[in-house]
C-alpha cells in the first residue's frame, strides 16, 4: 500500500513559548520495558520539562525500571508506577475486580488523571492499543495526542473493536501522531474514516548530527576475497522483524557458495529460537550474534549493508541510522521503509515480506556489490534531506499545537 501523497502534517502552527501546560504521558506498552517506541515519548518528556511545562508520567512498574526512564525521574519528572498483569489469570482477576468495583490499573490511571488534571494527555502504543487512552481522554474531556509507533495489515480489527475505536474518537478531542505516512493510510482503512487531524512525527535516532562513516576497509579475514559484511539491527522477534525470511534466503544454494557474513545486533524474547532456526538451516557458521553493543559506530564501521526483512514497521530507527552513516540497505516494502529508501538508489526494496521477494532483492544486492559505496553516499544524502534535523522539537511543537488549537 503506497502513500497517496497527502500532506504529512495537518497541523503546523507552533504554540506560544510562554504557555505553561500540564502534560500527562502514558506509555501503553506492556510487553517490554524499553525499545524504539520508548525513545520518542521519553525524549518529549525531557524536552517539555526543559521548556518549563509540568510533566508527569504513569508507567508500568517494570523490574528493573530502564535507566533512561529513571533519569527522567531524577530530572524532576514524577513517575506514577502501577502494576499491570499480562497473564490470563491476571486479566481474569482484573475483570472480576472491575465488576466488583475494586481499583484496577485502568481505574487507577483514571484516578491519576483526575488528580493531575492535565491540559493534554499523550500516550504511545501500537495501532488499536491506543484505544484505552482515547477512551480515558473522552471520559475525562482531556485533549489527547496518540503516538502510534507501528501498524500492520495483520492487525485488522473486527467490527466491535473498530466501532469502539471510532466511538471513542468521536467523543474525544485530539490527534493521532504517526511515525510514518503509510501507517496513517492503513489506519484510515482499518477504521473506514479519514483522520483530518493526523500528524506525522519522526523518531529521534542515534545518528543525529553525525557525519557518514568512511566505507569499511577489507578485514584481515577477507584474505583477498570479496567478503560482503552484512548487519541486522533490531530485536530478535521474527513475527515483526522477519529473521525467518532472511535466513531462508541466505540458506539457498547460491548463497552457500558466496563469501559473506552476517552480524545480528540486538536481543529479544525470540533470541534462542532465532539461533535454533539458523542452526537448522545450516548457516550458523556465517552468523555472529551481538546481544549488546556500545555504539552504532561499532556496527557500521565494519558492515557494508543493513538487512531488514520486517513484516511491519513504523519508520525503523535502524534504517535511519544506517542510511545517515552512509550504508545502503535491503528492506521490505512495509510502512515507510520504501518511502525513505529509494529502490536501486539507496539500496534495494523487496516488494513484500516473502522469501521469494526478499531473495530477488538480495540477488540485486549481490550483483551490485561494486556500487554499494555510491549507494551508501546516496543513502546518507537521502537521510539528511528526508528526516528532520531536530525531530523531538518538531514533534513537541506539533503535538502541543493540538492542545493550543483547542
Amino acid at each position: 500500500m503506497r502513500s497517496a501523497g497527502r500532506e504529512s502534517n495537518a497541523i503546523t502552527c507552533n504554540p506560544p513559548r510562554t504557555l505553561h501546560l500540564k502534560l500527562s504521558i502514558l506509555p501503553l506498552n506492556f510487553h517490554a520495558p524499553w525499545g524504539g517506541s520508548e525513545i520518542l515519548w521519553s525524549s518529549l518528556a525531557s524536552y517539555w520539562h526543559g521548556q518549563g511545562h509540568e510533566v508527569a508520567i504513569a508507567i508500568k512498574n517494570w523490574q528493573p525500571m530502564p535507566k533512561p526512564i529513571l533519569s527522567l525521574e531524577e530530572a524532576g519528572i514524577p513517575l506514577n508506577r502501577y502494576a499491570q498483569g499480562s497473564s490470563l489469570r491476571s486479566r481474569m482477576t482484573a475483570r472480576i475486580k472491575r465488576l466488583a468495583g475494586i481499583p484496577t490499573p485502568l481505574r487507577s490511571l483514571e484516578e491519576w488523571l483526575r488528580e493531575t488534571a492535565p491540559d493534554l494527555l499523550v500516550f504511545s502504543a501500537d495501532c488499536m492499543g491506543g484505544m484505552p487512552g482515547i477512551q480515558l481522554a473522552a471520559k475525562l474531556s482531556i485533549p489527547y495526542a496518540f503516538i502510534m509507533q507501528a501498524n500492520s495489515e495483520s492487525w485488522w480489527p473486527f467490527d466491535p473493536g473498530r466501532e469502539a475505536m471510532n466511538t471513542a474518537m468521536d467523543h474525544a478531542r485530539g490527534a493521532i501522531c504517526f511515525v510514518g505516512e503509510r501507517n496513517r493510510d492503513l489506519f484510515e482503512l482499518q477504521l473506514g474514516r479519514r483522520l483530518p487531524n493526523a500528524l506525522i512525527v519522526r523518531n529521534p535516532h542515534a545518528a543525529l548530527g553525525m557525519d557518514p562513516l568512511p566505507w569499511p576497509e577489507p578485514s584481515s579475514v577477507d584474505a583477498g576475497a570479496e567478503n560482503l559484511r552484512m548487519a541486522f539491527v533490531g530485536r530478535q522477534e521474527p513475527i515483526a522483524k522477519g529473521q525467518d525470511i532472511l535466513f531462508q534466503v541466505l540458506a539457498q544454494p547460491q548463497w552457500r557458495e558466496r563469501n559473506w557474513t552476517l552480524a545480528l545486533y540486538g536481543a529479544g524474547a525470540g533470541t534462542q529460537g532465532v539461533k535454533a532456526m539458523a542452526e537448522m538451516l545450516g548457516i550458523c557458521d556465517r552468523l555472529t550474534f551481538v546481544t549488546s553493543y556500545s555504539s552504532i559506530q561499532q556496527v557500521w564501521g565494519n558492515a557494508h549493508v543493513l538487512l531488514m526483512a520486517s513484516r511491519y514497521e513504523g519508520l525503523p530507527l535502524a534504517l535511519a541510522e544506517a542510511m545517515s552513516l552512509g550504508r545502503p540497505a535491503v528492506v521490505t516494502d512495509v510502512a515507510d521503509c520504501a518511502i525513505l529508501l529509494r529502490d536501486g538508489i539507496d539500496g534495494f526494496v523487496a516488494t513484500s515480506p516473502k522469501v521469494s521477494a526478499y531473495a530477488e532483492a538480495m540477488e540485486r544486492l549481490w550483483e551490485s556489490r561494486s556500487e554499494l559505496p555510491q549507494m551508501g553516499a546516496n543513502a546518507a544524502q537521502r537521510a539528511r534531506d528526508f528526516l528532520p534535523q531536530d525531530p523531538v522539537r518538531s514533534a513537541a511543537e506539533a503535538i502541543l499545537a493540538v492542545s493550543h488549537s483547542r
